[in-house]
């Protein structure tokens, strides 16, 4: 699955505190793709570029980036710490997954 993933650019939150990886993942399936980005706070992206290896160094930005869209998917106890993107991404992940019809 980390294949589908690509990170597109990285760049630190103006105030300093984490930085925002931009990624696109592509569906294996459909074709369709989901852009967006997460916030990584400055431990969580050290960490992460951390557990790159050396045939994927950014396998550990991957797993990271999966990590923080199932925790915001699937936090709906604390909605105070979604942002904007965050939301933008959640509801992208909507509208990219590809639709059924019933037959009558």
């Amino acid at each position: 699955m980390n294949s589908n993933y690509y990170v597109s650019k990285t760049e630190p939150v103006r105030n300093g505190d984490g930085t925002n990886v931009y990624f696109t993942f592509s569906y294996p399936d459909s074709n369709s793709q989901l852009n967006g980005n997460v916030k990584l706070t400055n431990q969580e992206y050290i960490d992460a570029l951390k557990n790159g290896t050396a045939d994927d160094m950014y396998s550990g930005l991957y797993k990271a980036i999966k990590a923080k869209i199932i925790g915001i998917n699937t936090d709906s106890t604390d909605s105070t710490t979604m942002t904007a993107n965050t939301t933008a991404t959640a509801a992208a992940t909507t509208t990219a997954t590809p639709s059924t019809t019933q037959e009558a």
